[in-house]
């Protein structure tokens, strides 16, 4: 799949039939809407959600209930920065440079509402 049809498919996700587990070992399982799932098994991207979900015992993210996670290729030397802020526009809480990914997309954007990750299309 190319990137454009990738960027279609991403377009139709409007809120979502069901919740998917993402487990990771020794930790709580976050859910998936559709779009993420879909994100997750057609970018082959289990590892960008295992590290959302390895972040969410994190002190840092303790009693915040709506998080903002973007990961975007950045563009002076091309390696990789997935953030999580409290909302958009403010001060990153958590930054972790990525030296290298094969992630289809330059940039993606994906909420954690209470334990459930989804596209900001589908809320």
């Amino acid at each position: 799949m190319n990137i454009t049809e990738l960027r279609t498919e991403l377009k139709q996700f409007h809120g979502t039939s069901e919740y998917h587990k993402h487990l990771f070992p020794g930790k709580s399982p976050i859910l998936l809407t559709d779009g993420c799932r879909y994100v997750r098994d057609e970018c082959k991207a289990y590892w960008l959600f295992d590290a959302i979900l390895s972040y969410q015992q994190d002190k840092i993210l303790r009693g915040i209930n709506f998080q903002v996670w973007e990961f975007k290729q950045l563009k002076k030397d091309l390696t990789w920065q997935l953030t999580c802020r409290e909302d958009t526009g403010r001060k990153p809480l958590i930054t972790q440079s990525i030296e290298y990914s094969d992630f289809p997309l330059d940039y993606i954007k994906i909420w954690v509402i209470d334990k459930v990750a989804l596209l900001p299309s589908e809320y």
